[in-house]
């Protein structure tokens, strides 16, 4: 069964969307190294003065191996994100009212 990670960082989106602007080819590449290495499905999502992650990946070792990446570091750094992000993985749970 395939594993949803969340991960919840705090960053003003104005910048985040800066970074996403400027260096929008490096999310590219990332999203591209992601599928390769097993995500299935990707995208942010913005609250008050914070970003989440919505993953879902082959595994969560899969996901771990994948986060240690120069670029995704950089990236974070660019757009000021505070601390290191929360990171959560859990189980996917095949259930009949799934969709």
């Amino acid at each position: 069964m395939s594993a949803i990670v969340l991960v919840r960082f705090q960053v003003d989106r104005a910048q985040f969307e800066r970074v996403h602007r400027e260096r929008g080819d490096e999310f590219r590449q990332v999203s591209e190294q992601g599928r390769a290495a097993g995500c299935l499905h990707h995208q942010f999502a913005a609250g008050e003065n914070e970003m989440i992650v919505v993953d879902e990946w082959e595994s969560g070792a899969a996901f771990e191996k994948f986060f240690d990446n120069a670029t995704v570091a950089s990236l974070m750094s660019d757009a000021g994100v505070q601390g290191p992000p929360e990171v959560t993985i859990y189980e996917s749970v095949s259930t009949v009212d799934r969709f």
